[in-house]
């Protein structure tokens, strides 16, 4: 395995608005081929974990179904506990909720906080001024250009309706 590929699985998730996810492997196994890839000898162990990851996003008892067998939304929680497999110092989630409900793409957003809150650094892209509230920091671009920031306080779920006005507001003065 060369350095970049290396690095790509030890310190980045990546959690795109599309799931990539191998169609001749069931769930499960799509989830925890990262950690498989980079110790072989442990696997018994990283299945465990993927089971945890998809336990805590709400996948339990779906590990050997195939992904043409699950909803769009169940295949985006996968590619969550993918990204997440490897204890990533640093997550890029490309609208990371789109495909899910409000409760799950809620219960997601926890589970990143959470992550954040322990020391993983989390890159979102969204359009959801809901989710983007959820942030301390939220950076608006144009044509692939910072054009604006906006910095918040510690997220706790009782500011989050003031939160999105204030959001919600600023892309309004900028015409987003």
């Amino acid at each position: 395995m060369d350095e970049l590929s290396n690095t790509r699985l030890t310190k980045m998730g990546f959690i795109f608005q599309q799931p990539s996810l191998l169609k001749n492997l069931n769930i499960l196994d799509n989830i925890i081929l990262p950690s498989v890839k980079l110790n072989k000898k442990n696997v018994k162990t990283i299945t465990e974990k993927g089971i945890s990851l998809m336990n805590k996003v709400g996948l339990q008892n779906l590990e050997t179904r195939n992904i043409s067998q699950v909803s769009g939304g169940q295949l985006q929680r996968a590619g969550i506990c993918r990204a997440l497999m490897n204890n990533p110092e640093i997550i890029f989630g490309d609208e990371p909720t789109g495909a899910l409900n409000s409760k799950s793409a809620q219960e997601i957003m926890e589970i990143l906080r959470d992550i954040n809150e322990k020391g993983t650094t989390i890159v979102l892209v969204t359009h959801d001024a809901k989710i983007a509230a959820q942030s301390e920091r939220i950076l608006f671009m144009n044509d692939g250009e910072i054009i604006n920031e906006l910095k918040l306080a510690k997220f706790h779920n009782h500011s989050l309706d003031k939160r999105i006005e204030e959001v919600t507001q600023k892309m309004q003065e900028m015409s987003i």
